[in-house]
């Protein structure tokens, strides 16, 4: 049986993620800071499933012992298979606003957090010689928002890195998985105080579904693919990274 550790799936696309992964038979370990929300998600795998669910209440940014998590994984699993970084916060606001805690906690939280997990991951990885990274990253990536710099250079880096330890670690079998979705209809907007304007605007309707997002990302995963965009056009944005205005 495979096994995978998911952060952030107490909502959004990392749920979406933990559901479709129990679908195919993979036992779970969950991370979120919201307990409760994991505890339900961990009931509802049970009811629907024959998997292996373990949760761990966790703040990323906090909570920086990422070798104990690896830890529970190998004492409670038989092999450490998929890693799925996915937690992420928002941040929308001038530089003005922008304080020294905000700067910290958004990088601990989208890449920091990541790369420090993936570093303890890894080696089991290697010994084993396969296994899958799964990165949710975003389209910002690759065009940047006004008054979002503090998100968007935490995608941006993350895209980089990641691209990066994919040549390091390909010899070992293991394959890395950059993510790209565009607007989900998830609680993101909501945390980020932005959640009415998004309501009110026309971007509400182009929206994708976290399960959507989520099959994309297990379809990634049995076939190895390396980059995964929700749609043609997210891959031409891609494609034409710093060529566009």
């Amino acid at each position: 049986m495979k096994t995978a550790i998911i952060t952030g799936a107490s909502s959004g696309i990392g749920r979406a993620i933990a559901l479709e992964l129990a679908k195919e038979g993979v036992d779970l370990l969950l991370l979120s800071r919201n307990e409760e929300k994991l505890k339900h998600l961990a009931d509802e795998i049970r009811s629907l499933h024959e998997v292996k669910v373990l949760y761990i209440p966790f703040d990323l940014h906090k909570n920086r012992n990422y070798d104990l998590i690896v830890n529970i994984a190998l004492e409670n699993f038989d092999s450490l298979d998929i890693l799925v970084n996915n937690a992420g916060i928002g941040y929308a606001g001038s530089i003005e606003q922008i304080s020294a805690q905000d700067i910290e906690k958004i990088f601990w939280t989208n890449l920091f957090s990541h790369i420090l997990l993936t570093k303890s991951v890894v080696p089991y990885m290697k010994q084993q010689e396969r296994g899958s990274i799964v990165n949710i990253i975003s389209l910002v990536a690759f065009r940047p928002m006004k008054y979002w710099g503090l998100y968007n250079a935490s995608k941006s880096a993350m895209e980089g890195y990641f691209k990066t330890l994919r040549q390091e670690v390909k010899k070992y079998g293991i394959n890395v998985i950059n993510v790209y979705p565009g607007w989900t209809d998830t609680a993101f907007f909501e945390n980020a105080g932005i959640e009415q304007k998004v309501k009110n605007s026309f971007i509400k309707r182009f929206m994708d579904s976290p399960e959507f997002v989520a099959r994309k990302v297990v379809k990634a995963i049995k076939k190895r693919k390396k980059e995964v965009y929700m749609h043609w056009w997210g891959w031409l944005l891609a494609k034409c990274h710093g060529l566009l205005p």
